[in-house]
């Protein structure tokens, strides 16, 4: 499996890690495991870490990828931190497309900053 999804921060931010070549099939199918980890009636913090990742979604598909991000119901009032490296984010494409579909998503290129960011939403 190319991802990792687990509760972090006393299982308030859901953490989802992935590792090596991921396709859309293989992005989507972890929204998918997210998603059924989610009550209706939760504010959904999210730390996404793609330090590890290769991306091998083409430009369409990772502009569909984020528009799929945004649309979803079950992030309407998701807040989600997205790790990579200072010097390479595989997800510009995903997070711009997201972000300007109104999924609401800041990059971060330090964990500690992310989590910090995101307990600032449970306080």
């Amino acid at each position: 499996m190319p991802h990792t999804i687990e509760r972090i921060q006393q299982d308030k931010v859901i953490s989802v890690s992935y590792t090596g070549g991921l396709t859309l099939t293989e992005r989507m199918a972890a929204v998918n495991e997210v998603c059924d980890m989610l009550t209706d009636d939760v504010n959904v913090l999210m730390l996404i870490d793609v330090r590890q990742v290769e991306n091998k979604m083409s430009t369409k598909e990772q502009e569909f990828f984020g528009e799929y991000l945004a649309n979803k119901p079950e992030f309407k009032r998701a807040k989600i931190a997205v790790l990579s490296k200072p010097d390479h984010n595989p997800n510009t494409i995903i997070n711009n497309t997201a972000y300007l579909n109104g999924y609401h998503i800041v990059p971060f290129t330090c964990r500690s900053e992310a989590i910090y960011w995101l307990e600032g939403s449970l306080l």
